[in-house]
């Protein structure tokens, strides 16, 4: 048994959802991996925090608002320049309307996480940089922990040979359960995740992390990334995910605003083809024209509910 922990300490690793350059292993087993501070690959250059942006201290300058966003692939957004992701577009306004305070607004998006290691991102690294908000944006896939999901205890954070033996076995029992499911289609893939443990797992990580967040004294604003692939016709009656933004918005607790970007969306009448960066091709990340609508609807909460004086 020693020796088992101690070759898969060394040579074992669940693998990422995606493999690129700038990732590495991370030393909490719950993130899996993360970035590389100072990588640069093409257009995508991170920062000394380990974070996709510009350069920011670990201490917050005086007269500074900070927000600091959580996501996956469609908050990271490798397609775009990084001056049209959401965070980058977020900040650029609030400074535009600001009163003299200078806001940043940091994006620890990377591409794969899950709300289970978005919430270890900020335990582990979002605490450090003083944030006065967080806004987790959530995507229709974020409640799949699936094989990874070992439960929080002192053997799954410590022991590379409890996590393997976990892993191998909830792998073959949810292969198993999709199977006997019949799970093909998108819907079919976001509906199973928001059913059953993976749903009362989720819950229970926003919930945990609203209360955390509370006792810090800070807002958090949970942000719906509507689905825009080539299975959503339109963000209308034909919008075959309605009924699970609406569970999602169930969750209720005081210290958490909900924002759901697909009323914006109709609003302004675009369409999934309109908001898509690249629809044909079955591509649902956002591209820099929705971020922006996206980034503008965020503005107009953060006023409605006062979570900022200086603007």
């Amino acid at each position: 048994m020693f020796l088992s922990e101690m070759g898969l300490r060394l040579f074992w690793e669940m693998s990422p959802s995606v493999r690129r350059p700038f990732y590495q292993r991370s030393k909490n087993p719950f993130i899996r991996y993360e970035l590389i501070p100072n990588a640069e690959s093409g257009s995508v250059k991170i920062n000394s925090a380990g974070l996709r942006g510009p350069e920011i201290t670990i201490e917050k300058p005086q007269d500074t608002y900070r927000i600091l966003m959580l996501g996956d692939s469609e908050l990271f957004s490798i397609l775009l320049p990084e001056k049209d992701s959401l965070s980058r577009q977020l900040e650029k306004l609030l400074n535009e309307k600001s009163n003299g305070l200078k806001f940043e607004v940091l994006n620890t998006g990377v591409e794969g996480y899950n709300t289970y290691q978005e919430f270890e991102v900020l335990k582990d690294k979002g605490f450090m940089h003083h944030p006065d908000l967080v806004v987790l944006n959530y995507v229709l896939n974020d409640p799949e922990p699936g094989e990874y999901y070992f439960g929080d205890n002192f053997f799954s954070r410590n022991s590379a040979l409890y996590r393997y033996i976990i892993y191998r076995v909830k792998k073959g029992l949810i292969r198993r359960e999709r199977k006997r499911l019949k799970i093909k289609t998108e819907p079919d893939h976001f509906n199973y995740l928001h059913s059953g443990v993976s749903f009362v797992h989720l819950k229970d990580t926003i919930l945990e992390m609203a209360a955390m967040l509370e006792e810090r004294r800070i807002k958090l604003v949970v942000n719906i990334f509507p689905a825009s692939s080539l299975a959503v016709k339109d963000f209308k009656e034909n919008y075959p995910y309605g009924h699970l933004h609406q569970m999602i918005k169930d969750i209720t607790d005081k210290n958490i605003i909900w924002v759901d970007a697909i009323e914006e969306f109709n609003r302004l009448g675009m369409t999934p083809q309109e908001v898509s960066i690249n629809y044909q091709y079955n591509e649902s990340h956002k591209n820099a024209k929705a971020l922006g609508v996206m980034a503008e609807l965020l503005y107009r909460v953060f006023r409605e509910n006062k979570l900022i004086s200086g603007i």
